[in-house]
């Protein structure tokens, strides 16, 4: 994706000179609420280094060039700033710098607010920070703090406070996490899921629509164990749709669950099991 993007301005101009108009909401795309301009600047000092919260900008370099850097925290990419209807334009949560100005270089940059040093982001692990922060949808109800970097929630899942989820997770819609689960990273939990007190799923772990954990060996109403059973999907792990897993079981690294399985008893790494119960019809190469 570019993050390179111009407004252009029209040059109303004639033979006396050109003439450029800059109007609030039309050929800029919003309220401009404030511009500043920067000039007699030193070519070997750059300038900028930070990025803004909600803050949208349009930089327009009115004589001379600079060279802008763009930073979305996955990408750099660099432009020249040397037309003065063309303006390059600096979205919330991107990173900016600015570098190799010359002598006669003035910047004008117009923007939708009011200076404000709360939507400031100054340092760059900060704003890394920011940039990969977990997704939480808002039509979901999420209680635990503990949620890695760039993890997505959907909607209508509940996690509740004491739970563990690490980086890059993907939680899908209408799913259930309790709070003794322990979830590593690059996990995949698909719609229909509900993960109850006890179970640890380990890294890059894949677990199928509608799979069916379980807790409570003899459940009663209204009666909990003193503990619950430890069940344990290993690294590399995938579990098929609807399969069932039994409490207290391990799945080991690499194994792979059919649809509809009803796993009674561990399974062993890279096996491959189906059935009900499920029984080991091959292994992962």
């Amino acid at each position: 994706m570019s993050l390179i993007e111009w407004v252009e301005l029209p040059d109303l101009g004639d033979e006396r000179g050109s003439l450029v108009v800059i109007e609030s909401n039309k050929n800029i795309p919003f309220d401009v609420k404030r511009l500043y301009y920067i000039f007699n600047t030193q070519s070997d000092i750059p300038r900028g280094f930070h990025a803004h919260k909600e803050l949208h900008q349009i930089a327009f370099c009115l004589k001379g060039k600079c060279k802008m850097v763009m930073d979305s925290g996955m990408e750099k990419q660099e432009v020249w700033l040397e037309n003065s209807n063309k303006g390059l334009r600096i979205p919330p949560l991107i990173w900016h710098e600015m570098h190799d100005f010359s002598d006669d270089c003035i910047l004008l940059v117009v923007a939708s607010d009011h200076y404000k040093e709360s939507d400031y982001i100054r340092g760059y692990d900060e704003f890394l920070k920011e940039i990969h922060k977990p997704f939480i949808h808002p039509l979901s109800d999420v209680k635990t703090q503990k949620i890695g970097l760039n993890t997505r929630v959907w909607q209508y899942s509940v996690i509740l406070a004491g739970a563990k989820i690490g980086d890059n997770c993907n939680i899908c819609a209408h799913t259930l996490i309790e709070n003794e689960v322990i979830v590593g990273n690059n996990v995949t939990v698909k719609s229909g899921v509900f993960i109850w007190d006890g179970i640890t799923l380990q890294d890059n772990v894949f677990i199928g629509p509608c799979v069916t954990f379980t807790n409570d060996k003899k459940p009663r109403s209204k009666q909990y164990p003193e503990n619950f059973p430890q069940t344990i999907v290993e690294k590399g792990a995938s579990i098929g749709a609807n399969a069932t897993i039994l409490p207290g079981i391990n799945i080991g690294q690499n194994a792979l669950i059919g649809a509809g399985a009803v796993v009674t008893k561990d399974v062993p790494a890279n096996a491959i099991v189906v059935g009900n119960p499920a029984i080991i019809k091959g292994y992962v190469e």
